[in-house]
């Protein structure tokens, strides 16, 4: 039961391996979200500003710094379409990375609780173990002392 014992416990330490190195992957992918949305957000920021530049430009009749007003909110909101397919991508694969995660934590829970049972299981045996020997003990006393009771007894009634 021991070696048993030991092998669900490597078998648990590798679920555990297993479950951290997929926490790690779902932070990884996290972050990869969270940084696409920041440079999105920036875009925006920079198109929004480029706009200012361009109502600015057009308010004091520069044509030249209107036209590069324009040029770079179309860049933004380019860069900005580009950033968003690739945050789309990103989320897809931090969807599978949860759902991996998550798949890994059951398995390794799941695991835990045989290997708590199995534990469980080898502790009732062993306190039977024990108590079958202390019983033994206390049986082989108990013939002990008949036994000695009867010689004594034996004793006296030849001796009387």
């Amino acid at each position: 039961m021991s070696s048993r014992l030991e092998s669900l416990q490597r078998l648990m330490n590798l679920y555990t391996a297993v479950e951290q190195m997929h926490a790690t992957e779902l932070q990884r992918m996290t972050a990869a979200v969270h940084e696409t949305q920041q440079a999105i957000a920036m875009e925006q920021s920079t198109a929004q500003m480029a706009r200012s530049e361009g109502r600015d430009a057009l308010a004091a009749g520069d044509r030249a710094g209107w036209t590069v007003s324009e040029i770079r909110q179309q860049t933004a909101g380019l860069r900005r379409q580009r950033l968003e397919e690739i945050r789309l991508q990103r989320q897809k694969l931090n969807d599978a990375a949860r759902e991996q995660y998550v798949a890994s934590r059951l398995k390794k829970e799941q695991m835990k609780r045989v290997s708590d049972e199995m534990e469980f299981r080898a502790e009732i045996e062993e306190g039977r173990r024990v108590q079958a020997v202390s019983d033994d003990l206390f049986l082989s006393r108990r013939r002990w002392t008949d036994m000695t009771e009867k010689t004594e007894e034996s004793a006296q009634m030849k001796a009387s």
